[in-house]
């Protein structure tokens, strides 16, 4: 059983992640074409997991039913990744998929995961929750307006799906024997409904933008790869409702490089965030 909170090796370990996740979601951001890198770094996941497969080992068969089902969700979430980030707010719309997720885990957290968090818990989760939704509307977007865009709406149907498959892969990852396994049978086969889909529509764009970006794509794959398979090992040992709300620290790691990277001017309410971040650590921690 996992422990029933944060020891200092985990939460280390997920903010790390975070800094990953933050690192290809800004290489989405400085791509031309966000919905073709977006793919490219999906299939350069599968390939370098592959290789990875022949050094782990395959996870233990129990947890096979998850790696599918999770698959799958993961097909509909690579979906409306690109919608969301296809000419809409992208700041509403990362936040969207990362603020709410974890509320919507820590709710199912008893009834499906037999985990109860304490008011520590429910308080560091709010506070996490809220510090990365008020990031995306800081600059004075209001929810009706931000929720009037395709691209926004796409984003909170994506957390939708982050918050299910967070939920099968904890359990997932629990069974396997193997979370790196896991996580890396995932890797593999999560790409390759939508990889079809997509090469049946644009199969020579891809082929081109494919051949000319393949350096970005596996710096991203290895960002992506690295950060999802830490969580994973990370759930097997706390709450998953914990894991994933101190996952979404990524989002001022995102902030911060939007700001300095890219001259976004988002650094002040980042550092806000930060704050409200920190203390949502320290409430999970004790």
């Amino acid at each position: 059983m996992p422990e029933t909170g944060l020891t200092v090796t985990v939460t280390l370990a997920v903010l790390a992640a975070a800094l990953l996740h933050a690192g290809w979601n800004a290489l989405i951001r400085g791509a031309g074409d966000k919905g073709l890198y977006t793919l490219l770094l999906h299939a350069c996941s599968g390939f370098l997991a592959i290789f990875a497969l022949l050094f782990l080992g395959l996870p233990a068969a129990a947890s096979w039913p998850y790696v599918v089902a999770s698959a799958l969700l993961h097909t509909l979430y690579i979906a409306w990744l690109m919608r969301a980030y296809d000419g809409g707010q992208l700041a509403v719309s990362y936040t969207l998929m990362r603020g709410v997720p974890p509320l919507l885990v820590a709710l199912v957290s008893a009834p499906v995961l037999g985990e109860s968090l304490g008011m520590g818990g429910w308080l560091g989760i709010a506070a996490i929750c809220g510090g990365v939704l008020g990031i995306g509307f800081a600059g004075g977007l209001t929810p009706g307006r931000a929720l009037a865009h395709p691209a926004s709406r796409a984003a909170l149907l994506n957390a939708l799906v982050i918050a299910a498959y967070t939920v099968v892969d904890g359990i997932g990852a629990r069974l396997s024997g193997n979370p790196l396994g896991y996580a890396c049978s995932l890797f593999v086969c999560e790409p390759l409904l939508i990889l079809a889909w997509q090469y049946r529509q644009r199969g020579p764009a891809m082929r081109a933008y494919f051949r000319s970006h393949w350096r970005l794509g596996v710096a991203g794959a290895l960002c992506s790869t690295s950060a999802y398979a830490t969580i994973l090992w990370a759930m097997t040992l706390a709450p998953v409702a914990m894991v994933a709300a101190l996952r979404e620290s990524s989002v001022v790691f995102a902030v911060l490089i939007g700001s300095l990277w890219f001259k976004e001017g988002r650094l002040r309410p980042g550092l806000l965030a930060g704050a409200g971040v920190v203390l949502g650590i320290f409430l999970l921690r004790g």
